[in-house]
């Protein structure tokens, strides 16, 4: 699989220390968290759950919680062929809400085991653009 175009990640990744690490089908998985503070407070990822072949150093698929430019929140899936937006948020989840969330929407892009090759199948876009298909909206409470 093609390492992810958008280079955003090697800060995440290589400057700060993972949540958890884990392996999960044919892939090494780790997350970042990046809670706010002072020094983060303009970061626009909440957390970042990074697939990456095992034995590769660069991710294959991030799953994303990002905030937009209007304070709201979103689960996005990005891979070498572009990203996608898989569901919104009025506030952000929690950790495990988030893991829940990024592991379903991962398995689904991998292929249900996890083990599969991204395909592009009528959900990814062949363009590499973002997906105009609007995303469900979730409501989760504190």
């Amino acid at each position: 699989m093609d390492a992810l175009q958008d280079r955003s990640w090697m800060r995440q990744l290589y400057a700060s220390s993972p949540a958890e690490r884990f392996e999960r089908g044919k892939f090494s998985v780790v997350c970042v968290s990046v809670a706010p503070s002072d020094a983060h407070h303009f970061d626009r990822y909440r957390y970042r759950l990074f697939y990456l072949e095992k034995g590769g150093s660069e991710p294959v698929l991030a799953v994303d919680l990002e905030s937009d430019i209007l304070g709201s929140w979103r689960l996005t899936v990005s891979t070498a062929e572009g990203s996608r937006i898989r569901a919104s948020f009025d506030v952000p989840p929690g950790y495990e809400a988030f893991k829940a969330a990024a592991l379903a929407a991962a398995d689904e892009t991998l292929g249900a085991t996890g083990r599969g090759r991204p395909g592009n199948g009528d959900k990814e876009p062949r363009s590499g653009g973002v997906s105009h298909k609007r995303p469900r909206r979730v409501i989760l409470g504190p």
